[in-house]
């Protein structure tokens, strides 16, 4: 108890201090094998699992994107196999470095090819301990990972970066069938968008430019109007610059001036919303309804099989309560997601840390 009470740049230096000793799991035998994969690797593997629902944030590409980010460092792209090297799970993972803690994120995966019992998870944890515990990673905290059960090894988040449900559209359905999926308010919105005059387009030149001098101060409109913190723009510019075969950014324009937005990511035929904003105008004009059918018209037509809104409140995220309402009345296809759980290195050292960031928030 005692680090607890004591300055917290001085209880945060005795944290550190507290590190895993990486011989404790090298002599471990119930760990998998794991190797390092190159891109192309990794598509071939991939391509032999025959995932239908693997995700973009566990591709390589997904990791040049993070290797761009400043705090970020992509830890590479990797397999893991049993005894008899039969492939268990593939895995790509990122180094963030933050204030105060670093922790690595294997942001929707591992990716399983088939659905692990408690014991494989358990296992797999065993080996990302194991992994990751070389003295270049020995100040991280944690590993955040999502995993389909809770295993004695990992801990319930102390703050939540992961929704646990999300509304997915089936594009397999015409444009007709979709239409009819929204509620009746939805389908109005639509319509009165059109009324309102409002058009929407694939921004396909200028992406960076436009987005900076356009787009992202509607967002920080948005944030301040909804009360939440928005990404440094260079989150958005380098995503549309990383992925430019994976991303697109779309507006709604009223006379010709960008009123809302969106960028999307596609990748293995399912497309995800991932970012976003409007301004009062929008909302006034309902463009917002306007925008996402007529993303979803594209998307369709792009060949992908689904368009994922990317979160809602569920139990993790109620702070997506207004957002909620909006993506329902395109579809009540609420879909459970795999939970994130953290996997902490030190028992110890994530129960001081924890603590001492409850007891900070609280004192402020």
């Amino acid at each position: 108890m005692l680090p607890v009470f004591l300055p917290p740049q001085v209880a945060l230096t005795f944290i550190h201090t507290l590190k895993i000793v990486p011989w404790l799991y090298k002599f471990m035998n119930d760990i998998f094998k794991y190797t390092p994969l190159d891109e192309t690797e990794f598509q071939k593997i991939a391509s032999e699992m025959g995932s239908a629902n693997l995700p973009i944030e566990q591709t390589p590409v997904w990791g040049n994107f993070d290797n761009h980010i400043k705090g970020r460092k992509f830890l590479g792209s990797f397999k893991y196999t049993g005894s008899d090297d039969s492939l268990i799970a593939i895995a790509s993972a990122t180094l963030y470095k933050q204030k105060g803690r670093n922790w690595i994120w294997i942001k929707h995966g591992p990716v399983f090819k088939t659905t692990p019992d408690t014991q494989t998870i358990e296992r797999i944890c065993n080996t990302f301990r194991h992994q990751f515990s070389d003295s270049q990673y020995k100040t991280s905290l944690f590993i955040r990972l999502s995993t389909p059960a809770k295993t004695n090894s990992l801990k319930t988040p102390f703050e939540h970066t992961m929704y646990d449900q999300t509304i997915i559209i089936d594009l397999n359905k015409s444009e007709d069938e979709i239409l009819s999926d929204m509620n009746q308010s939805g389908r109005q919105g639509y319509r009165r968008a059109i009324k309102a005059g409002i058009k929407v387009h694939e921004v396909k030149k200028n992406q960076v430019k436009i987005f900076q001098d356009q787009c992202y101060p509607i967002l920080l409109e948005t944030g301040e109007r909804g009360g939440f913190g928005v990404h440094p723009l260079a989150i958005y510019t380098t995503l549309l610059e990383c992925l430019s075969e994976n991303a697109r950014l779309y507006v709604a324009t009223l006379d010709k001036v960008i009123i809302a937005w969106a960028i999307t990511t596609e990748y293995n035929k399912r497309s995800l919303y991932y970012y976003g904003g409007s301004n009062i105008l929008a909302r006034d004009t309902y463009a917002p309804y306007l925008l996402h059918v007529e993303i979803i018209k594209d998307m369709k037509k792009h060949g992908n099989l689904s368009y994922d809104f990317m979160g809602i409140a569920g139990k993790n995220y109620p702070s997506l309560a207004n957002v909620t309402q909006f993506k329902m009345k395109f579809s009540k296809n609420i879909t459970d997601v795999t939970e994130a759980y953290d996997l902490p290195f030190s028992n110890m050292r994530y129960w001081l840390f924890s603590n001492l960031l409850r007891l900070k928030r609280k004192l402020r």
